[in-house]
């Protein structure tokens, strides 16, 4: 298939409705995954697992679903890029993996004890993350190139309504198990406007790819992590991603031992303090992304986000503050570095992807870079944290751990200069 072919599907501009329809998916995504990974997890685990382990716990149960994060979207991905049916190459794997989802929120809402819970969060991770990998080919699939910055945006703005939507719901009502069905009856209802606004995807027919050597396909299939722009943008994602992971995962239990104490429901806190930091987002994210199209300029909203979310890290552990006002507006200044960063994010992928052929492969190992902090920090910083707390000094743990996220978000930001391709 050619690169015309590839984009022959695309129209010659889409209408808000049809950005705010392509994007409803990435809504009911983020509308179950941040509050599963950053509260409902935790809160699951902690009520299962003795104190002095929970951190530990918590981070055995994200890494293993963080290997499946991490492994699952580029060969998924690099299915929807060959399949033909009558339906497109992406919405049949979009909605399968999305309804065998269910079944794993079924486990957690049931589950008792920890391998359950593991269990059931392992199912979520491996089908949830194969129908993100095949919509993530959809965007370079139907978009216009000159609206991609749009795109983004529209992206962007979905991620914060979604997470702000699941953790509104989150703190009204708290960890409660019947949360699991809520979870799961959103993210399968935005499948609708998707599919319909992705209808033009998939309708060239493919020819099968010609037979090549073992070592030649999966060298071929790597490429893209360690050559051009698109490599870049990869590792500097990755950098960003591991300064958000390796707080985030860990915040509910930072802010009850080091902000409330013990007697306060942190996961509640957490829930809101997260909804601050994604309302604050939402404005960023929706403009920035359109604004970037206009001044064809997207680094720029990197640097500004990398120094807003540096300095609220830098903050935390500096001075572990107690005041309640001064931790909602770390909120806010840490809602703006998010914003500005994901209403870029995606378009740097886009316009650096180096093959429309292989969208959906290359897109699932741009995922990589948000998964592989999941699989592998909240593994050792869990444990790194309940170590040094309970053998340094109380709460030292946090403020380790915390450190590292300054030096990735610097990475993250300084390396974009690297991006050639994109000003």
């Amino acid at each position: 298939m050619s690169a015309t072919a590839a984009i022959a599907s695309k129209q010659a501009h889409y209408g808000n409705l049809q950005h705010a329809a392509l994007s409803a998916f990435w809504f009911g995504s983020n509308f179950l995954w941040l509050p599963l990974t950053t509260v409902l997890i935790q809160a699951q685990v902690d009520s299962v697992v003795p104190k002095g382990l929970q951190n530990t716990a918590i981070g055995v149960a994200l890494g293993i679903g963080g290997v499946l994060a991490m492994t699952v979207p580029p060969l998924v991905g690099a299915w929807s890029d060959r399949l033909n049916t009558r339906y497109g190459r992406r919405r049949p794997i979009m909605v399968a993996g999305t309804l065998l989802t269910i079944p794993g929120l079924l486990i957690l809402m049931a589950a008792n004890n920890y391998p359950e819970i593991v269990i059931g969060y392992a199912i979520i991770q491996f089908f949830f993350n194969a129908a993100g990998a095949a919509y993530a080919g959809i965007i370079p699939d139907v978009v216009p190139a000159q609206q991609i910055g749009k795109a983004s945006g529209f992206l962007a703005t979905m991620t914060q309504l979604g997470i702000g939507g699941g953790l509104g719901l989150t703190g009204l009502i708290g960890h409660s198990r019947g949360i699991y069905l809520v979870l799961g009856a959103v993210a399968a209802l935005s499948l609708i406007p998707t599919v319909w606004a992705a209808r033009t995807e998939g309708l060239t027919r493919l020819e099968p790819p010609a037979s090549r050597p073992l070592g030649e396909t999966v060298s071929e299939f790597l490429r893209p992590l360690h050559e051009g722009d698109f490599a870049w943008v990869i590792f500097t994602r990755l950098m960003v991603s591991s300064g958000i992971t390796v707080v985030l995962y860990f915040l509910v239990n930072f802010f009850r031992d080091v902000v409330l104490g013990p007697n306060e429901d942190a996961a509640k806190f957490t829930s809101n303090w997260l909804l601050v930091v994604v309302l604050t987002a939402l404005p960023f994210g929706f403009f920035g992304g359109q604004i970037s199209d206009r001044i064809k300029r997207r680094k720029i909203f990197v640097y500004l986000a990398g120094a807003a979310q540096a300095f609220v890290a830098i903050v935390f552990i500096a001075f572990y503050p107690k005041s309640i006002p001064l931790v909602f507006a770390l909120g806010i200044a840490y809602g703006i570095g998010y914003g500005l960063y994901f209403a870029v994010d995606w378009a740097l992928a886009c316009d650096t992807l180096p093959d429309p052929k292989a969208s959906a492969k290359d897109m699932g190992l741009f995922h990589i870079a948000l998964t592989l902090p999941q699989a592998i920090l909240p593994l050792f910083g869990g444990a790194l944290i309940d170590y040094l707390n309970k053998h340094m000094a109380a709460n030292a743990g946090y403020r380790m751990v915390f450190s590292s996220a300054v030096l990735f978000l610097f990475l993250g930001t300084v390396l974009v200069s690297r991006i050639k391709a994109v000003r």
